[in-house]
């Protein structure tokens, strides 16, 4: 029986065995998850794009960004300027700048904190480029376009989340 193939989602080191070690031996990168090594991946982005984003205006505070996240349960928005897309807030950057710096957030407006300019990927691009893509950047969380326009944002938590829905159903 022929071993398994994995890739690093990082460097792109294919590792064959059944098991996938914690680290990459070639970029020594510690992974906590490793994507299945197939021929040429059909997988694109499209595949796990968020179409129906939040949407949030660049001037509103953190505070409002942070409520609409909580509500909806997500984990980012995307920022407006003009009604037009130009940057993304996550929870992590509510995290890392407003409450580790102990800001007030309904006194801080979005833009000041958002992630910009976006890092943006095709719709039609490979999962595989989008997430070698996020760990380039080191971020989790792209702008997806569908040819040049906005279609959505892409993000390590969809990408996951359908895995754990893929290997659940394989259980049955």
């Amino acid at each position: 029986m022929p071993m398994k193939k994995w890739e690093c989602y990082r460097c792109g080191h294919i590792f064959e065995g059944e098991k996938t070690p914690d680290e990459c031996p070639d970029c020594h990168y510690s992974l906590t998850f490793w994507l299945e090594a197939a021929e040429p991946s059909v997988t694109t982005v499209r595949n796990f794009v968020k179409t129906d984003p939040l949407m949030i205006d660049s001037n509103e505070s953190v505070f409002r960004a942070a409520q609409m996240m909580r509500e909806k349960r997500a984990g980012n928005i995307l920022v407006l300027i003009d009604g037009e897309p130009k940057g993304i807030l996550t929870e992590r950057d509510v995290l890392n700048r407003i409450a580790a710096d102990d800001l007030l957030a309904s006194k801080v407006a979005v833009k000041k904190i958002m992630s910009s300019p976006m890092i943006s990927v095709e719709a039609d691009d490979p999962l595989q480029d989008a997430i070698r893509l996020m760990a380039k950047h080191r971020i989790r969380t792209l702008f997806v376009t569908d040819k040049g326009k906005p279609l959505g944002l892409l993000n390590m938590r969809s990408i996951v989340g359908d895995q754990f829905r893929v290997a659940k159903s394989l259980e049955s």
